[in-house]
């Protein structure tokens, strides 16, 4: 076929171009839902390309069943979020930490983790040490030391261990908890291949450590401050 700038601007082009742009713009979301609401549209936009303008019945058949595949993606990945329970201790981790996550997500997330208790006096992080666990802290006061003088606590809503196990070095404090706390645990490993799989949970997690390192840096600079001492800076 002869291709113009006519026909490369025609109303019938200017649909197979916005379906592939679409899924173009699909192949780069970050998050399925939002891929498979945009494959849907590009598929339907290509269908109507091909038989509506080509007349080609062949691409218009695998156009239709690439976009009813994905229309039956979107739908298992709506029942997997509406079946999803959460007790109060989960509701609070996934509101907290990761509330970018689809549910069906979140629930597959905690699910790798064990919920654990502590007492007093329990050392979750050793400053030198790589933090075994990457804590979620539901409820409980933990101290934050460093070189045996403290320096900040953490309680409920609070990650402890992520600036070792993201950074996969040695943690910078102690962590010890100061009154009876609950918590979620990950082990190391998982964290770590969580996170290279750059996947929608681990793109979570990141967040999430971003968000809680930033409030660790405001309350110490706080606590600093108040003792006058030097803040820290990121």
């Amino acid at each position: 076929m002869h291709m113009t700038l006519d026909s490369a601007f025609s109303p019938g082009a200017l649909v197979g171009h916005a379906g592939y742009i679409l899924l173009v713009l699909s192949m780069i979301m970050t998050k399925m839902l939002w891929l498979r609401i945009i494959a849907i549209g590009a598929g339907i936009l290509q269908a109507i390309y091909y038989g509506v303008f080509l007349h080609d019945p062949v691409g218009t058949f695998w156009e239709t069943i690439f976009t009813l595949t994905n229309v039956a993606q979107l739908a298992i990945i709506a029942y997997r979020n509406r079946t999803a329970r959460f007790t109060a201790d989960e509701r609070a981790f996934y509101d907290t930490a990761v509330p970018t996550l689809e549910a069906a997500d979140a629930r597959k997330l905690i699910a790798a983790g064990r919920w654990m208790t502590a007492e007093p006096g329990t050392v979750l992080t050793r400053e030198g040490e790589n933090a075994p666990v990457l804590a979620f802290i539901v409820s409980g006061e933990v101290d934050i030391s460093i070189n045996g003088k403290k320096v900040g606590d953490c309680g409920a809503g609070s990650f402890v261990g992520e600036i070792s196990v993201s950074s996969k070095m040695p943690a910078s404090a102690t962590a010890t908890v100061r009154t009876p706390a609950r918590y979620l645990g990950f082990d190391r490993a998982f964290v770590l291949q969580t996170l290279d799989k750059h996947g929608e949970i681990g793109t979570a997690l990141e967040l999430a450590f971003r968000q809680g390192l930033r409030d660790k840096l405001l309350r110490t600079n706080t606590a600093m401050a108040t003792a006058g001492a030097m803040p820290v800076t990121p």
